[in-house]
């Protein structure tokens, strides 16, 4: 008689770990980006402070497949300057060091997951059409469909034609169908993104509001201030 066995999740978690380690393609000056070297001050304290608890407690949160929007629209500024009396930016406020030091603490924690810029992910798809690839198209969609955490940086930047908003969108409502945590950086308010995506933007949009938690970055360009805090 045959005993089945059942697989340890922890040795299961390492095992994908070894797979998907979001912080593997980081420089070294990258994995130097964490929440205690960061500077910290009134305009984005708050927004450091969700980016914490949200990876204190992502076992939770990769039960439930809750997303994590992080974003500052230039379309904002104007209306979010006179709110705070302060003359506010949409670039350079640190929305891709955030999501680093969540991606060096997934990272550190073992935790899988896939740190991918939005131009890196359609490199992948594409290098799958080569002759000598050794991926199918399937291959590394369904690598996206499924990580436990994908980081997509600089979404709806590419250069769209109806194949990339296609590839996208299935991207996006897999892992919602998936219940997989998505955290993504971007310009684009989520009411925006339609305008930005003519033809399943509306779908996208809808689709990030119900499972993301939304972080609004605005704030001074930081750029000038210290070479180590990128966009």
């Amino acid at each position: 008689m045959q005993v089945a066995v059942v697989e340890n999740c922890s040795c299961h978690m390492d095992r994908m770990f070894q797979k998907y380690n979001a912080a593997e393609s980081f420089s070294p000056k990258e994995r130097g980006y964490t929440f205690k070297t960061a500077t910290v001050d009134n305009l984005n304290r708050e927004q450091f402070g969700v980016a914490i608890e949200f990876v204190r407690d992502i076992k939770r949160h990769m039960e439930l497949g809750t997303w994590l929007y992080i974003f500052g629209d230039d379309a904002r500024v104007a209306e979010a300057s006179k709110e705070k009396g302060a003359i506010l930016n949409a670039y350079g406020t640190g929305k891709t060091y955030l999501m680093q030091c969540m991606a060096n603490a997934f990272s550190y924690r073992k935790i899988p997951a896939i740190y991918v810029t939005e131009s890196k992910l359609y490199g992948e798809i594409k290098a799958t059409y080569s002759r000598d690839s050794e991926e199918s198209e399937i291959d590394v969609l369904q690598r996206y469909y499924n990580v436990p955490i994908l980081m997509i940086d600089d979404i709806f930047t590419a250069q769209y034609k109806d194949w990339a908003e296609g590839m996208l969108y299935n991207i996006i409502d897999e892992r919602m169908k998936n219940n997989k945590v998505t955290i993504m950086t971007s310009n684009y308010a989520l009411g925006r993104i339609r305008e930005r995506l003519p033809m399943n933007g509306g779908k996208i949009g809808s689709r990030i509001n119900g499972k993301a938690e939304q972080i609004e970055m605005l704030g001074p360009d930081r750029r000038p201030q210290s070479k180590s805090e990128p966009a």
